[in-house]
């Protein structure tokens, strides 16, 4: 029993028998002789083969969180970043400045039914003292302060704002368009939650729409490995998971309206249908928040027969605005939501919306379907 147990810790250590006598180190690039470590890759996913004398190295990268040997770079904060992630890292200034520029107009184009980002904040690179720093720095104590990236909002007469946001510089572009994503939808919710939704509301619910967005975000561009790095990061305590659940289940903008005048302070995966308490007058101060009149609502009529197929009813806007209502859905391109299917749910993405047809795929499937729009 004794004699199990080690060999169990021993492999849970991540060392292993010798691998065939040709198999190279992924850090120093020699054959290993001996034990081995499978070391995970932070940056890129996956393992690699790490030789004893690497594995004992005490310099890591900060990027992917390998040894680094050679031909690594040192920053002058003391980070490291092996060669291959100092080659994928921004390190200028101004090509930083233009990512988050680009994701500002993104998200804007991307979420426009839903939120608009505030315009004109300015982007700072910073190095990871000068981020430490931060979390000491008076009016941060209840900012956004995270290992990547700060954002701090002054509230001012007349219903302005300003707003600041710090970055860690060298990131890899799609990890520092994904901070961006968080830290921009800090400053939007600075500006959209009222006093007593944020004394209400726990700082890791917070968060996890921060990270909702930016998850969307790089579901948007297709960055599967950003997507899993968001999903399984411990920064939210788990409201990312929930808040993504919830999103399934009822959709973006609900989300949205919860974050604005939900009554709890975060969504439990046991409880997602509290998603709908809202507290009173809630939809007037929404709707007018993005500039539509304010309806007051009754009680709900009871939904009509859903089809018993999927049903193009109609496709509106032009160009990247471009909206498909399928079934009782409306879907913009890559968004992906629940529509009532005969007595079901059916969970599908809308990959494409042509003039008059939509390309959409439905959740596990693997072949595509076209839609196309009735003619009478």
């Amino acid at each position: 029993m004794n004699a199990r147990l080690m060999i169990f810790l021993w492999l849970l250590c991540g060392a292993v028998l010798p691998l065939r006598a040709d198999t190279l180190c992924d850090v120093c690039g020699q054959v290993i002789v001996g034990k081995y470590y499978h070391m995970e890759d932070r940056a890129a996913g996956g393992n690699k083969n790490v030789c004893r004398d690497c594995a004992d190295l005490d310099e890591r990268c900060f990027a992917c969180g390998l040894p680094v040997k050679k031909d690594y770079k040192t920053l002058a904060d003391g980070r490291y970043l092996c060669a291959r992630d100092a080659a994928e890292a921004i390190g200028s200034t101004e090509e930083a400045e233009r990512v988050c520029e680009m994701v500002h107009d993104d998200l804007n184009r991307m979420l426009w039914r839903f939120l608009t980002l505030p315009d004109k904040v300015p982007v700072v690179m910073v190095d990871k003292f000068q981020l430490q720093n931060l979390f000491k720095t008076p009016g941060y104590e209840h900012a956004c302060v995270s290992i990547f990236g700060a954002t701090q909002t002054h509230p001012l007469p007349g219903r302005k704002f300003v707003h600041s946001i710090s970055i860690l510089s060298d990131l890899k572009k799609a990890r520092l368009m994904a901070v961006c994503a968080h830290e921009y939808t800090h400053t939007w919710l600075n500006e959209n939650l009222g006093p007593e939704r944020k004394a209400v509301l726990d700082s890791k619910a917070e968060e996890g729409f921060c990270e909702l967005v930016a998850y969307k975000y790089m579901e948007n561009k297709q960055e599967s490995f950003e997507m899993e790095v968001i999903k399984k990061s411990d920064y939210t305590k788990g409201q990312i998971k929930v808040l993504l659940e919830a999103e399934t289940m009822y959709g973006f903008n609900a989300v949205v309206e919860w974050m604005k005048s939900g009554e709890d302070a975060k969504l439990e995966s046991s409880g997602l249908d509290r998603i709908r308490a809202l507290k009173t007058g809630w939809s007037a101060r929404a709707v007018a928040s993005v500039g539509l009149p304010a309806i007051a609502v009754a009680v709900a009529a009871p939904l009509p027969p859903a089809p018993d197929k999927l049903v193009l009813k109609g496709i509106s806007g032009t160009g990247p605005r471009r909206l498909a209502i399928i079934n009782d859905h409306t879907f913009e391109v890559m968004e992906r939501g629940r529509v009532r299917v005969g007595q079901t749910n059916a969970l599908i993405r809308c990959l494409e919306i042509r003039p008059t047809s939509v390309i959409v795929q439905a959740e596990g499937a693997k072949e595509k379907q076209e839609l196309f729009l009735r003619t009478e």
